[in-house]
């Protein structure tokens, strides 16, 4: 499959194009320069074209400094994994003198350039149309990337580009890999905790953007990777600060993005600074993950920098088990994503959490069960009458959820419910994972009448 790279200025859309041409809001997309950071892969359609889009951070060579030159090369890296080059300019402001320059460059890479003319819908992308003769590039294409305009050109450039120029790249087969079995983990936490390092040193490269500066990451990034013939979805996300510390539209993008991340997730880990313990803020980001019915799994990260390894290890797991009493024996994993080290136990926790998440029970187990539970402790009497408990199913997974028939359901006590709960992941082994027990009012549909 061929790849085709966005590259441009700050603010000139690319990621309102490429969220176009996935069809989906994978990209933030704010007004403030320079959200973009990462190089984001996706999986673009155009009637019967599919083809990979990257996006990429804006070019922007005023600005100095570590990050800077991080998010540089992740743009080069890009630019050179790509088929296709698609240069997204502003129509409103015409061509700059950083374009000219920067295209200039590109020259050099030897791969088809298209210059994309951006916002311009009406006549207000003249001034853009107007100056592209000077970029010295044969293929421009007016556009609208907000409106859809401009996509049946784009189409057509890129079908002649693969019946006359390369049509090998169209016969290539996919990869193996298959959606279907993947496992989607997403790596989150508060700022600063080390999730982008952890995935670099995961996957050996440095795919993501990584620096001493809190923030860094704005965007989920979603990264492909394979442990033990096993597929994996990795996906980076921004950090969770306090609900009342974040005032900018853009830090709101950025929470909804993370949390949108957690919500089609399988499983998430939760990265925690192990050398300043664990903090109030890593616990509400577990009641997050828990109410999604997401898995969840500590990971203990910087854990090279702790002295009183042992002190610092019983303090967290008597603070988990206090906190989050909803979860027995919530999965901690003790690594240090800089040294990468823990890091084949952190992904053998997961393929356990996956598996127990994916858990079913026969109808026949369940009952009994129940009816030993029953036998041994009954329900507590409701207006001096015994509360019948029926029969029981799990109706889903990803988490385990079951549904209990009973007399009265509103009748029956939290410390009962909790009590089953306790006692279905103790009998069938799912310590760990989140368990979802819906009370139902209802006669045994297995009982002749």
């Amino acid at each position: 499959m061929f790849k085709v790279v966005l590259v441009g200025r700050p603010n000139v859309g690319k990621s309102t194009l490429f969220n176009r041409l996935v069809r989906s809001q994978k990209a933030i997309v704010n007004d403030e320069p320079g959200v973009t950071r990462d190089r984001k892969y996706g999986q673009g359609n155009l009637a019967d074209l599919n083809f990979i889009i990257i996006d990429t951070a804006g070019i922007d060579d005023s600005l100095s400094g570590s990050t800077e030159s991080k998010i540089r090369e992740q743009s080069q890296l890009a630019i050179d994994d790509a088929n296709i080059i698609f240069f997204v300019i502003d129509g409103r402001q015409g061509v700059l003198p950083i374009e000219k320059s920067f295209v200039m460059k590109l020259k050099k890479q030897n791969k088809p350039i298209v210059v994309l003319i951006n916002k311009s819908e009406g006549s207000k992308g003249l001034i853009g149309l107007s100056e592209s003769a000077f970029l010295g590039i044969d293929n421009v294409i007016p556009i609208s990337a907000e409106h859809g305009e401009g996509l049946p050109d784009i189409y057509d450039f890129l079908k002649e580009y693969l019946q006359v120029e390369n049509p090998e790249i169209h016969q290539k087969k996919g990869s193996n890999y298959n959606i279907e079995s993947t496992i989607r983990i997403s790596v989150t936490g508060r700022p600063n905790t080390g999730k982008s390092t952890l995935i670099n040193n995961i996957i050996g490269e440095n795919r993501l953007v990584t620096g001493a500066d809190a923030g860094i990451t704005r965007d989920s990034i979603e990264i492909k990777w394979n442990y033990k013939n096993q597929n994996f979805c990795l996906i980076d996300t921004a950090g969770l600060r306090r609900k009342s510390k974040i005032r900018k539209i853009l830090e709101k993008d950025m929470v909804s993005d993370t949390l949108k991340s957690i919500k089609f997730s399988d499983i998430c880990v939760l990265l925690i600074d192990a050398s300043q313990n664990i903090d109030k803020q890593d616990l509400t980001i577990a009641r997050m993950i828990i109410g999604e019915g997401r898995g969840v799994i500590i990971g203990a990260n910087k854990w090279d920098k702790v002295t009183d390894q042992n002190i610092i290890k019983n303090e967290i797991k008597n603070q988990l088990r206090v906190s989050l009493s909803q979860i027995k024996q919530i999965p901690i994993v003790f690594l240090s994503g800089l040294h990468n080290r823990g890091i084949e136990k952190l992904f053998d926790k997961i393929i356990d959490t996956k598996s127990k998440l994916s858990t079913r029970i026969t109808t026949g187990k369940l009952n009994r069960w129940l009816s030993t539970i029953i036998k041994n402790n009954p329900p507590p009497l409701y207006k001096g009458r015994q509360n019948n408990i029926r029969y029981i199913t799990q109706v889903n997974v990803k988490p385990p959820t079951f549904a209990l028939f009973m007399s009265s359901p509103d009748d029956l006590p939290n410390s009962y419910k909790r009590f089953l709960l306790a006692s279905i992941v103790k009998t069938f082994d799912l310590s760990g994972v989140p368990i979802r027990i819906i009370l139902r009012k209802g006669q045994n549909p297995y009982v002749k009448r």
